[in-house]
């Protein structure tokens, strides 16, 4: 497996951040089959075949883990290029 991790602080309210966690993955959604769910109140997790991935909030800190498959080992770089660029456009 091909691992993604994106970590960042924030300065947001953890309900702040749960909605544009919840946007973000909508938005999301309507591109890419997948399913997620609140695990708990600070724990969200995502997964479709080939990927599966976790985030984790607190009161400071974002956290994003996304396990990749082989199917899209070679998608690597642009994968993670997206993350990154939506975390920062959204979050951080």
């Amino acid at each position: 497996m091909s691992n993604i991790c994106v970590q960042r602080q924030h300065q947001l309210s953890i309900q702040d951040l749960k909605e544009k966690i919840d946007s973000i993955m909508d938005e999301l959604k309507s591109e890419i089959d997948f399913q997620s769910e609140w695990e708990s109140a600070q724990e969200f997790c995502f997964r479709r075949r080939g990927a599966k991935g976790r985030i984790e909030i607190s009161d400071s800190k974002f956290e994003l883990n996304l396990n990749l498959g082989i199917m899209f080992r070679a998608l690597k770089g642009s994968i993670e290029k997206r993350i990154v660029n939506a975390v920062e456009e959204h979050i951080v």
